[in-house]
């Protein structure tokens, strides 16, 4: 069985990320356009790579989460990532986060973290097991949304995302990896089973 990471409403826990990352901070920077290389790529083009150091200037007065999906990544907070780092994974980009408001004034009550995985470096659809998943597709073949989620027990790996755009922005956890972070008692996320994934909201 595998596992999935799902919104949990706590204080300072947005659903929503209001707000820019760019490389440094400006005043001004919070209307600029996210349109650096790697933010933002053509057709077929790969991102560039993550600088080190990135921040978000948001108009949210106040983060105390420990996992939150926004700017096709993941915001997570420093012990999440320590947790993250002793599991098996593929490859995976990380920047040190700053978050500040537009004035420059840091909102964030821990230190925070950017995390992504380009869509080469994540697990192929395939991975998904059609036969024990429900699953309603288009009359093309895609797949239109996924009710109840099984992935094939051949998975290798501990904390993935999968290539499929219905499941855009979920990330995924072998029994290893969700009892690792059930011991957290995440804010702001709760570890569930892939079972229950059209009737959740992602972290």
């Amino acid at each position: 069985m595998f596992y999935t990471l799902a919104f949990k409403k706590d204080k300072n826990c947005p659903t929503f990320i209001d707000g820019v990352i760019h490389e440094s901070f400006s005043p001004g920077a919070y209307d600029d356009a996210m349109d650096a290389d790697w933010h933002d790529a053509g057709p077929d083009e790969a991102l560039a790579p993550l600088p080190k150091k990135l921040v978000l200037i948001t108009k949210d007065k106040r983060y105390d989460f420990d996992f939150c999906t926004a700017f096709e990544g993941h915001i997570v907070s420093e012990r999440f990532l320590k947790a993250f780092q002793t599991l098996k994974t593929s490859r995976w980009e990380i920047a040190e986060l700053e978050i500040v408001n537009p004035k420059g004034v840091s909102v964030a009550q821990r230190p925070y973290f950017f995390m992504r995985q380009q869509r080469i470096d994540k697990e192929p659809v395939d991975v998904i097991d059609q036969t024990q998943s429900k699953i309603n597709f288009r009359a093309s073949g895609e797949i239109k949304n996924i009710i109840s989620l099984t992935i094939k027990e051949n998975v290798s790996t501990d904390f993935f995302s999968i290539d499929e755009i219905t499941l855009l922005g979920f990330v995924f956890l072998s029994p290893h990896a969700a009892t690792a972070l059930k011991e957290l008692n995440l804010v702001g996320a709760e570890v569930v089973d892939t079972e229950k994934v059209g009737s959740i909201d992602r972290a």
